[in-house]
């Protein structure tokens, strides 16, 4: 016999030389003996024969016989689990770890582009920075040259000047969701290397350069909000980047759009021109204002001249201040005549006096009579 299974030997009467010497071999008292007639019971140990036999049905043919030893392997119960999503067996993590990197192989072998969230930055000990991107709970970096992010350079800017302020910029963009296209694996080593440029080229060919293109002028879009700061957002359009300032995202007046839009949410966004000839040069231009109804002319109308109305302070800007009143619509302030001497600051609720309307601006100008009380 090549192979001997040590806890359940079955042999011929040609073979029972060798039998017997493996038998020596085995930590059990007894061993079964299979023939060409039947099982015949081994009575060397009749303790051993009577404590086997009573697993055997008594109206069993062979319930004379002893049943072979067999070890089971214990597992853990979550293998065999029934969980809700899948109505299986319990997804190992091995298994999803191998998916998501045949994700990101299948990506690197086609050129699809992936989306990820923007999670941070670092700086390697060569000085040059990369940007970390988490896939599915996977660590994806794509170099700062693969960003596809324009930075000019004034002339004479020290490289650790340049660095600082490209850091900056990218730090708005944490938390923004990015496409990319991965550019090398190591499976074993579970890493991968992606560009965002490549995405960025392929979804403008796409959306945009096709002989029916899915994006031009005059058209409802939805956008990723990839950057926000007080005086504007910056989003991205399948591929193309470009910056709403904050005239253009409402009707009222809005003092910080940071109040309003945070990182990594979508919008829809009005298409108001689309330039460019090719993947490199595309530009767009976008507003939301153009998609909302003006409520705020509405409000403006409601307004009675010299008369006294209450509303916040959504900004204050080289002296002037700026109001959204509580029927909705919106003030501009030039002169407070506080008469403790305070000077209004964002958030505080103020008794404002309307002089006159300015049509073209949408907006009512006039005068803050007291501040009545303080942003906490």
């Amino acid at each position: 016999m090549d192979n001997i299974d040590m806890n359940n030997i079955v042999s011929t009467d040609e073979s029972m030389d060798i039998e017997m010497k493996a038998t020596e071999q085995v930590e059990s008292d007894s061993t079964v003996v299979e023939d060409m007639d039947g099982l015949i019971e081994d009575t060397d140990d009749d303790s051993a024969s009577e404590h086997d036999s009573a697993d055997i049905e008594a109206d069993s043919p062979i319930a004379d016989a002893k049943a072979p030893q067999t070890r089971r392997k214990r597992t853990s119960p979550l293998n065999n689990a029934l969980t809700l999503g899948t109505g299986g067996r319990k997804d190992k993590q091995k298994d999803k770890v191998d998916l998501i990197f045949h994700e990101l192989k299948n990506s690197q072998v086609s050129g699809s582009p992936l989306t990820g969230i923007f999670s941070g930055m670092e700086t390697l000990e060569n000085g040059s920075l990369i940007v970390v991107i988490v896939y599915k709970g996977q660590r994806v970096v794509i170099p700062l040259q693969e960003m596809m992010i324009s930075i000019s350079r004034p002339e004479g800017q020290s490289d650790a000047e340049y660095a600082n302020r490209t850091a900056r910029i990218m730090n708005t963009m944490l938390g923004a969701e990015i496409d990319f296209v991965v550019r090398s694996v190591d499976t074993k080593g579970r890493a991968a290397v992606a560009s965002r440029k490549a995405a960025m080229l392929r979804l403008r060919r796409r959306y945009y350069l096709d002989d029916n293109p899915m994006v031009y002028a005059d058209r409802a879009v939805e956008a990723r909000i990839v950057a926000v700061s007080q005086m504007a957002i910056r989003i991205e359009v399948f591929g193309v980047e470009t910056t709403i300032h904050n005239r253009n995202l409402g009707w009222g007046f809005i003092g910080d759009a940071r109040d309003e839009f945070s990182v990594g949410d979508t919008v829809m966004v009005m298409i108001t021109d689309v330039s460019g000839d090719n993947e490199n040069n595309l530009a767009i231009k976008a507003d939301i204002r153009s998609l909302t109804s003006d409520t705020s002319r509405n409000a403006l109308d409601e307004l009675k001249i010299q008369s006294n109305y209450v509303g916040t302070v959504s900004d204050v800007r080289k002296g002037v201040v700026f109001l959204r009143l509580l029927n909705g619509a919106s003030g501009i302030a030039h002169k407070c005549l506080d008469a403790k001497g305070r000077k209004p600051g964002r958030g505080d609720t103020v008794n404002f006096v309307v002089i006159r309307k300015d049509e073209e601006s949408g907006a009512a100008v006039g005068l803050i009579a007291r501040i009545i009380s303080r942003n906490p």
